[in-house]
């Protein structure tokens, strides 16, 4: 993955290091909210509107949610005290605006407290200048879906980046589906097998996707029923499963390839400039060489406790 100029590309280090930055926003809200993401993500939206609101009408369009989410969005923060409904005062009565409430702000800022410390657990701050990096991608993705108004364009900005990487992994996962006609999980692992172009085993993939075992063990289930890879096996290692691209597999990469390009350039580094694209782009690479660090301290300190076997 390139700092900038026209010929980005969400390779497999962007999705690891997209769905690492993802999980710690989701964990930092967890850990300070009881709200789950979609109403959280409500509720960022709400406030930042104002105290105009919004037209409940006009939520699922902004948030990409059916009406029947919305609806039970509304009630779970109308029920918490953090949002608020009102009848329009226009021609049509039946209009219903709903807005952020005092609590609402508040809970907003404390949660955004708490995602702010997860994102710095996840990346190396100790560095001034990777504090730097990591405050500028949390501006950045911020950015990727733009404040409504100025005045709140400053504040909460690692919830509101957490609800523009929540609307860009929704419109990954619905244009590979389209396109591809398979759930993100498994265009992972078919787009990684095309770029090293070799079989690989399971926990190899595991590691480098940055994906638990049995997720890519359930990916490559799927993968192998639809005909696009098969499973090998060494006359060395009967226990190691490995998995290789079929021809209609390597097909189906070329697929994923374009669907991904276009992604990159529609849902990210259309919506930012030069200055935000290299700093989304240098993160997530100090976030990989963090964890591969990170990993390798674990490997040379399990070795350290090896003991002879009697």
């Amino acid at each position: 993955m390139e700092d900038g100029g026209e010929d980005l590309a969400l390779d497999s280090t962007f999705f690891v290091a997209f769905d690492l930055t993802h999980r710690a926003l989701k964990s930092g809200l967890a850990a300070a909210s009881p709200l789950n993401v979609t109403q959280y993500r409500m509720l960022v939206k709400l406030l930042a509107a104002g105290p105009d609101g919004f037209a409940q009408s006009d939520l699922g369009r902004l948030l990409d949610l059916k009406p029947n989410v919305v609806t039970q969005a509304l009630n779970a923060l109308e029920e918490a005290g953090f949002a608020e409904r009102l009848r329009s005062e226009g021609a049509d009565g039946r209009t219903r605006t709903a807005r952020a409430t005092g609590a609402g702000e508040e809970h907003v800022a404390r949660a955004n407290a708490s995602i702010v410390e997860r994102l710095y657990a996840l990346f190396p701050t100790e560095d001034a200048d990777h504090r730097a990096i990591l405050e500028a991608s949390i501006a950045a993705g911020a950015s990727i879906d733009p404040p409504l108004s100025g005045d709140v364009a400053s504040r909460f900005a690692a919830s509101r980046a957490l609800v523009s990487l929540e609307l860009v992994k929704r419109a990954m996962e619905g244009a590979l589906r389209r396109a591809a006609g398979a759930p993100l999980a498994e265009c992972r692992v078919l787009q990684r097998l095309g770029e090293v172009d070799e079989p690989l085993r399971v926990g190899d993939l595991a590691t480098q996707l940055q994906m638990s075992p049995v997720a890519v063990a359930r990916a490559v289930d799927g993968l192998a029923g639809r005909g696009w890879t098969r499973r090998l096996a060494s006359p060395n290692d009967r226990k190691a499963v490995f998995v290789a691209a079929t021809d209609e597999g390597a097909c189906k990469q070329k697929v994923i390839a374009r669907t991904v390009d276009v992604l990159a350039r529609t849902q990210l580094w259309a919506r930012l400039d030069e200055d935000r694209r290299r700093a989304l782009a240098r993160t997530w690479r100090v976030v990989i060489a963090d964890v591969q660090a990170r990993k390798e301290l674990d490997r040379k300190a399990a070795l350290e406790l090896l003991q002879p076997i009697e």
